[in-house]
């Protein structure tokens, strides 16, 4: 029985968007331009990567990780998209810094973060924490976890999405 809590893939808080249910809409600005929203991933797999955003360098560099395999996403059919509560004017720079080309969708109200269960879950309770939600080509939640490390490897998330890409 000790096994099962271990290899859950559910996070320990609770989740206002339960694991099968189908993914909230949205439409927020976006770092490289313009605004996308839910319905631009249509029938394909995205992988929303709800962070702390400026001021947690940590964040960012889970970016810069999830780049140097972004091959391996494109391979296994994964788009990725982050989600900060910050303003884009503040996002913009740390973007530059650290050479992220990563869509940053901009959640100024925290809407989206609440809509998804992820506002609070880390050191902030006006902040979403340091998760991930997958969204398969239907547009419903297959997996969600939640990462207080700070950090996760890219094989690591690979690993534990694969088995919900269709």
């Amino acid at each position: 029985m000790i096994g099962i809590g271990l290899w859950s893939s559910r996070s320990s808080g609770p989740s206002s968007v339960p694991v099968g249910k189908e993914a909230p809409a949205f439409k927020l600005a976006s770092s490289t331009g313009g605004t996308v929203s839910l319905s631009d991933y249509a029938g394909k797999n995205l992988l929303l990567y709800f962070n702390e955003g400026v001021g947690c360098d940590a964040c960012f560099y889970q970016s810069v990780e999830l780049e140097k395999r972004q091959a391996a996403f494109d391979e296994a059919g994964v788009s990725i998209a982050a989600i900060v509560v910050n303003l884009l004017d503040e996002v913009r720079p740390v973007l530059d810094r650290l050479d992220i080309g990563t869509p940053y969708l901009i959640d100024e109200g925290a809407d989206v973060s609440k809509a998804y269960g992820m506002l609070g879950k880390g050191m902030h309770a006006n902040l979403p924490g340091h998760g991930f939600v997958l969204i398969d080509d239907t547009g419903r939640i297959r997996w969600e976890k939640e990462y207080p490390s700070m950090w996760a490897s890219a094989e690591e998330i690979l690993a534990q999405i694969r088995p919900y890409l269709g």
